[in-house]
């Protein structure tokens, strides 16, 4: 089973494009806030938001707004203009919920 859930904060630098195939693409990072026994810590997590999902994260998705996210891990390798290859992991995002502004609510693709 490949499932991710998260609640943080969106980057305020949102990467909006539309393939040549005209799919939007949304790819923002996610602030995500845990504990360890000695202090609290941040993780900035890649994440990737497909067609009216992504357009909705575009529109909507600025200004760190709070949100909940459910989607999948996906690596894939990418290969630099030096030539040198280099993995990325990212969360494919299939649901999301903006947490701090109730009429929206719930976003399924």
């Amino acid at each position: 089973m490949n499932k991710v859930f998260l609640v943080g904060n969106l980057s305020p630098d949102l990467d909006m494009r539309v393939t040549l195939n005209g799919k939007a693409i949304c790819s923002f990072s996610l602030t995500v806030n845990f504990k360890t026994r000695v202090r609290e810590e941040t993780d900035a997590i890649d994440c990737v938001a497909w067609d009216t999902l992504a357009e909705l994260i575009g529109q909507e998705g600025k200004d760190g707004r709070r949100v909940a996210i459910e989607g999948r891990l996906h690596t894939r390798q990418l290969e630099g203009a030096d030539g040198q290859r280099r993995k990325v992991t990212e969360v494919v995002v299939r649901d999301v919920e903006f947490l701090d502004r109730p009429g929206l609510g719930r976003v399924s693709q």
